[in-house]
């Protein structure tokens, strides 16, 4: 009776000691993860494109200032554009070699396009990017400028994202996403002072009408039975 007894509290004291080592594991993973940085609400680059592609959809910026642009071109070579301060207008447009919805813009911007106002277009890339593919999307004309600190400098939640420099006053006339070539004409030309207008708010909060008109789009209007999960669906639904 007296060995079970004993038994037993070793049994509690080593099941004791285990739980305390793994509080403390525990406790160390989480602040090594707070120095790196996870957990943020603005995460930044590629990871913040795989964790939420669709959260700065349709954006403006009428007021942040510029960055002049540094990097490497396709080939390699050190590279640097003046944006702040240039007589011409810049639209950057930040896209990914391996991005589904980029794929559209690539074929577009290298075919070549004209820019309401005349802007010149500059793709930047990140630095992990295959230039190999990246050379085949690009082709031989359009301008591809490999640099993680323009994303860093601008802020850009994912791919595809586009800035619109005005350069004589050194500030962003516009920012945002699109799924067509045809929406960012018409956003740079709204920026322009012309154009029809397409979405305009802050990066990374979600607009009331936008959500509205997509839903919409979708085939999804008030009283549509999605909208109240586990309701039933009324019987003569507002088209």
């Amino acid at each position: 009776m007296l060995a079970i007894v004993v038994l037993e509290a070793v049994a509690l004291i080593f099941l004791g000691v285990l739980v305390v080592g793994l509080l403390r594991s525990h406790a160390e993973i989480l602040r090594r993860l707070h120095e790196m940085g996870e957990g943020l609400d603005e995460p930044v680059g590629r990871d913040a494109a795989i964790a939420d592609p669709t959260r700065a959809t349709g954006a403006a910026n009428t007021s942040g200032p510029a960055h002049d642009l540094t990097g490497r071109t396709l080939d390699g070579e050190a590279i640097q554009i003046g944006l702040v301060g240039a007589p011409t207008n810049t639209l950057l447009a930040f896209l990914s070699g391996t991005c589904y919805t980029c794929e559209p813009f690539w074929q577009t911007l290298s075919e070549g396009v004209e820019v309401p106002g005349g802007a010149r277009v500059v793709a930047v890339v990140q630095d992990g990017d295959s230039r190999q593919r990246l050379q085949r999307l690009a082709g031989p004309d359009l301008l591809v400028v490999s640099s993680d600190q323009a994303w860093r400098d601008y802020q850009v939640p994912g791919s595809p994202h586009f800035v619109y420099v005005d350069g004589p006053t050194g500030k962003v006339a516009g920012e945002g996403t699109a799924s067509s070539w045809e929406q960012i004409h018409d956003f740079v030309a709204q920026a322009n002072g012309g154009g029809s207008a397409v979405d305009v708010l802050p990066p990374g909060r979600d607009n009331p009408e936008r959500v509205d008109r997509e839903l919409m789009a979708a085939g999804i209007g008030p009283g549509h039975p999605s909208l109240y999960p586990g309701a039933a669906p009324e019987t003569n639904p507002v088209p």
